[in-house]
């Protein structure tokens, strides 16, 4: 493994000599134009014709071929498939893979960039390696190794290179437009950007036949929670064919055939292959009755199956390990966790679309054990802060090993994934869902004993770090993380849907100190600070397309080569470097204020994203406004699609430059279970703004 590159050198040298029948440099032309080839199918022909070099001697032919194979398998294989070799090993297995290449062998540095984008890949997926400091470490320390390695003997290999922190800039950056704001500037070239990375994607990567994209069904069903601005807040046909594809190939395999996967697993991994699915296909095909009914099923799981009255008499989870006809029996999953609401995602769309009041009360009985549950203060978890998970079958908020805050001892799997405050604005929104559905104040008691905790964190940040599980920890924690586009934390994200939903100040003061990333503010400090947040955006996007693309190896994990180039092993908010803000172009273009895997979304206008940027700045039931530009020559026709609003009579009104213009058809009427759309045309290179509002 730590062979120099004076003893390659050497290895290579006796090659050379050996050779017979060919000049000397042609074997050296050859391996080092298959080591400084950053396409790896260009490597994949060019080991093919060096394999055939007469003069290699049986051993090196031997190494070549297993090279060329490794490679070929590389580029036409499963993007994992190299995990099968190592499985039931330990993790720090992937680092001593067998390429049938000897250490000494001239060949060895081509394998070198192989182990250590596996290593590198392993440490981005995994995350019991990624949050052990020690594992994380090695992982990290043996890929950069690695990559020296490569680097030293193969300098021309920007692959290499860019594991080692160089940038390496792509595309183009359109020219300026006058009069176009700095945000929309901003937004057009990431919005094209993503485009393009997501194109690429179903060029090079989506299989004709299933539409997977390489990764596992259980990867790339999580793909378009990072496509989300382009293919929810736009209509590009090539990639909205792409998700249908996938997705409607995805839930006709055998083991969904129920209606859910038939084998259990720890709830993200069970319940992804039908929330993940359904809840894209409900968003695009919204009056399909096919994906609601599915939706409707979801509550017949949870009745039947998943659910049962504790001690307390109270309804919950019975494990966060199940499947379609049973949970686990083990003691240690015997928790309800924060998470479980991911399984009913499709659930709470079908119950916000038809008003169900079977699959309702359903719902609500679960969400009030986990309000009262918030409202204790017990083993140690403060009084008004959701607890991590729910004892079955006591009913206590309690957790693994008596901390209140971990449903999984520290080491087991998943750890990272449940740890409070886990995807603890998923079942935020829930109860904010259920608040709209039914007028019941109860369903804010959580919320507002949590802003407040957070709100006193904020204004008396503490000197010391927050001891574990204590109220001060859980004000910390409560925050929405820069970096990480995720439900982790970020209880200002459920608030300010519950804002844009009901139009309540309640929450004002709080809103206003988290920043305009997570809060879009239309002054001019929420501004400046979103246009910043935009540019640190931008700036991880124009660089390292590979990283995004060709290098991934791991389809949940598209948006996050740059974890590896952290500067430490915690990767809370990848320190010294900046994540695409995938999320916040969502948000922008929908108006939703929160990710999309439970969407809320006030708007999709459907045109291309192409030249053109949108800012929706009100979204409430009643009223929308949004800003537009568009970036080319000519005026451009385009729909509005209407998903907020509820039903009745609208007026929508266009001004162009802060100039009133004209609509063809100025009338909006919504009805119940659809969506409206307003076609209107937009002019070119002017800041325009769409306003909607109730008809007097």
């Amino acid at each position: 493994m730590n062979t120099s590159f004076k003893a390659c050198l050497t290895a290579v040298a006796s090659v050379l000599l050996s050779a017979v029948g060919f000049a000397a440099d042609t074997v050296e032309s050859l391996i080092a134009q298959a080591g400084n080839a950053n396409d790896d199918r260009e490597r994949q022909v060019v080991l093919e014709k060096l394999a055939t070099h007469s003069s290699l001697d049986d051993t090196r032919r031997k190494e070549t071929a297993a090279l060329e194979e490794y490679v070929r398998r590389w580029n036409e294989s499963g993007l994992k498939f190299y995990n099968a070799s190592t499985r039931g090993k330990p993790d720090r297995a992937i680092g001593d893979y067998d390429f049938g290449v000897a250490a000494d062998s001239p060949l060895r540095p081509i394998c070198e960039l192989y182990r250590g984008r596996m290593l590198a890949w392993n440490l981005i997926e995994n995350s019991n390696v990624r949050t052990n400091p020690k594992e994380a470490k090695w992982f990290k320390d043996e890929a950069v190794a690695s990559f020296r390695r490569v680097a030293e003997a193969f300098p021309k290999n920007t692959v290499a290179r860019m594991y080692l922190g160089d940038a390496l800039p792509w595309g183009t950056t359109p020219e300026k437009v006058e009069g176009a704001p700095e945000w929309a500037a901003l937004q057009r070239e990431q919005l094209e950007r993503m485009a393009e990375i997501i194109r690429w994607w179903i060029t090079h990567r989506q299989r004709a036949n299933t539409g997977e994209f390489g990764g596992g069904w259980g990867d790339d069903c999580e793909m378009w929670r990072w496509w989300s601005s382009v293919l929810l807040g736009f209509e590009d046909p090539k990639i909205i064919a792409a998700q249908l594809k996938f997705s409607r190939s995805a839930v006709t395999r055998p083991q969904l055939k129920g209606g859910f996967n038939t084998e259990i697993s720890d709830v993200e991994h069970a319940a992804e292959d039908t929330t993940d699915n359904l809840v894209p296909l409900m968003v695009l095909e919204p009056n399909s009755e096919k994906w609601t009914k599915w939706g409707l099923k979801m509550g017949d799981f949870m009745r039947d199956v998943w659910t049962g009255k504790n001690e307390r008499g109270q309804l919950q989870f019975k494990s966060f390990y199940f499947s379609a006809t049973e949970t686990a029996p083990q003691q240690q999953r015997a928790f309800d966790v924060i998470a479980n609401v991911g399984a009913l995602h499709p659930a709470l769309l079908a119950w916000q679309k038809t008003g169900d009041e079977k699959l309702g009360a359903q719902i609500c009985a679960w969400l009030d054990t986990w309000v009262d549950a918030t409202a204790r203060a017990e083993n140690g978890k403060p009084a008004g802060i959701l607890p991590a998970s729910i004892r079955w079958p006591d009913g206590a908020a309690a957790g693994a090993e008596g901390r209140w805050w971990e449903p999984v001892k520290p080491g087991g799997y998943m750890h990272s994934y449940y740890i409070w405050p886990s995807v603890i604005t998923e079942i935020t929104d829930a109860l904010m869902l259920a608040h709209t559905m039914t007028g019941k104040e109860s369903y804010l008691a959580p919320l507002r004993s949590m802003a407040a905790i957070r709100l006193k964190h904020l204004k008396n940040l503490p000197s010391e770090t927050p001891t574990p599980g204590s109220e001060a920890w859980c004000g910390d924690l409560l925050a929405p993380r820069r970096n990480a586009n995720s439900n982790t934390g970020g209880l200002v994200k459920t608030l300010a849907r519950f804002k844009a939903l009901t139009g309540t100040t309640e929450f004002d003061e709080l809103l206003a100190l988290e920043g305009s990333e997570f809060v879009i503010r239309t002054d001019a400090a929420g501004r400046q600070e979103l246009e910043a947040a935009l540019r640190e955006s931008l700036g991880a996007l124009r660089v390292n397309f590979p990283g995004f693309t060709s290098e991934v190896r791991s389809t949940d994990r598209c948006m996050r080569f740059v974890q590896f180039l952290a500067q430490d092993y915690a990767f809370d908010d990848y320190k010294g470097v900046m994540q695409p803000k995938h999320e916040l172009l969502y948000r922008m273009v929908t108006g939703d204020k929160n990710a999309p895997r439970f969407p809320q979304m006030a708007v999709r206008w459907l045109t291309p994203p192409q030249d053109i940027a949108a800012l929706v700045t009100e979204a409430s039931a009643t009223r929308f406004t949004a800003e537009l530009f568009h970036f080319g020559k000519e005026p451009r026709e385009l729909s509005a699609e209407l998903r907020q609003l509820r039903p009745g009579s609208y007026k929508a009104s266009l001004t162009v430059g802060g100039k009133p213009v004209k609509l063809a058809d100025d009338r909006v009427k919504v009805e119940k279970g659809h969506f409206s759309k307003l076609p209107f045309t937009l002019p070119a290179q002017a800041l325009t703004v769409l306003t909607i509002q109730p008809t007097p």
